[in-house]
C-alpha cells in the first residue's frame, strides 16, 4: 500500500511501515502488533506515519522503494529471514517483536535455539519415554519438528523405553490427540488472543503444558512500538544504523548484542498457570 501524507510537515515526518498479517493463522499477531500501533497513534498522534502492510510474499521489496524511516513487525520466520537482506540492502532499520533475529535488525523474541533445548528438557522432567511429534505443519513446523527429533535421540529419549512418549504439538492439532496419552507440550505465546481457547481445546483428560516465552507477544510488542516512538519523538531527523542504536538504547527490556531480549527464554508452564489475557501487559 501507499501511504497517505497529509500536513505541511508531511514531508518531514518519519514514516513507519509496519509488516503484520491482516489474513490466515497468524492474524493474531498481526492484531496485537496493531494494537500496539493504534496505541502509539493515539498517545503521540504527530510521531511518525504508521503505514500498514499486509505480510505477503514481496512485501519487502515494496517496503524497502518506498523511502520509510523504518519497518516494524513479520511474523512468518522463514519470510523474514529473507526480507532482512532487502532491508540491510538499503539501510532500513528494521524491529521484530515476534522474530528471531540477529543484528543489525532488533529482536525482542527468544532464539529457537532455546525453545529446542526446553522441549526436550521439559520431556526428561516430565519422565517421559521419548519426544514424538506431529509432523503435517508447515515449513517453520516441520524445520522445528527435525532440530527436536535430532536433540532428543542426542538426549537419549528416544522412545525405546518403556513409558508413554511426550508429545509435541501445535495448539490446532491438541484436540485430536487420543486422551489419557503421555504429557502434552504446545508451544505458543499467551499473549495472543488464541491462547484463551486452548483450555478448552485441550480437555480434562490430557496433560497438557504450555511452552512459551517469558515475555508474550503483547509486552514485546509494547516494548518494540515504544521504544521507536520515544526515538522519534526526541529525534525525528535519525535514520539507518543510527536510529536503530537508538531504538536499542530506549528499549525497556535490554537487547543482548546478539539478538533478543537479555536472559529472556521460554517457560513451562501447566494450563492455568499462564495468563490467557491478551494486552495484559
Amino acid at each position: 500500500m501507499q501511504c497517505p501524507r497529509s500536513g505541511p510537515d508531511a514531508a518531514e515526518r518519519p514514516s513507519v511501515a509496519v509488516v503484520a498479517p491482516l489474513t490466515g493463522p497468524r492474524t493474531a499477531w498481526g492484531s496485537v502488533l496493531l494494537g500496539e500501533v493504534d496505541r502509539a497513534r493515539a498517545s503521540c498522534p504527530d510521531v511518525a506515519e504508521w503505514c500498514v502492510h499486509d505480510e505477503s510474499p514481496g512485501v519487502a521489496e515494496s517496503v524497502a522503494r518506498a523511502g520509510y524511516t523504518a519497518v516494524l513487525g513479520h511474523c512468518d520466520t522463514l519470510g523474514t529471514r529473507r526480507a532482512l537482506s532487502v532491508y540491510e540492502s538499503v539501510g532500513l532499520p528494521c524491529l521484530l517483536p515476534f522474530v528471531p533475529a540477529a543484528p543489525p535488525a532488533l529482536s525482542w523474541a527468544p532464539h529457537e535455539d532455546a525453545l529446542v533445548r526446553t522441549l526436550v528438557e521439559a520431556a526428561s522432567a516430565l519422565g517421559a519415554a521419548g519426544l514424538s511429534a506431529a509432523h503435517d505443519e508447515g515449513p517453520e513446523w516441520a524445520a522445528l519438528v527435525r532440530r527436536v527429533e535430532t536433540a532428543a535421540a542426542r538426549a537419549g529419549l528416544t522412545g525405546h523405553s518403556t513409558g508413554a512418549p511426550a508429545v509435541l504439538t501445535s495448539q490446532r492439532r491438541v484436540a485430536q490427540l487420543p486422551a489419557g496419552e503421555g504429557p502434552v507440550l504446545v508451544p505458543l505465546d499467551c499473549g495472543l488472543s488464541s491462547f484463551t481457547a486452548l483450555a478448552s481445546e485441550a480437555g480434562s483428560e490430557r496433560q497438557v503444558w504450555a511452552v512459551h516465552p517469558q515475555m508474550c507477544a503483547a509486552r514485546r510488542a509494547r516494548t518494540a512500538v515504544t521504544a521507536l516512538a520515544q526515538t522519534l519523538t526526541a529525534a525525528p531527523t535519525l535514520r539507518g544504523a543510527a536510529l536503530t542504536e537508538a531504538v536499542r538504547a530506549r528499549s525497556g527490556a535490554l537487547l543482548t548484542t546478539a539478538g533478543g531480549v537479555l536472559g529472556d527464554g521460554w517457560r513451562v508452564s501447566r494450563l492455568g498457570s499462564v495468563c490467557p489475557a491478551r494486552g495484559e501487559v
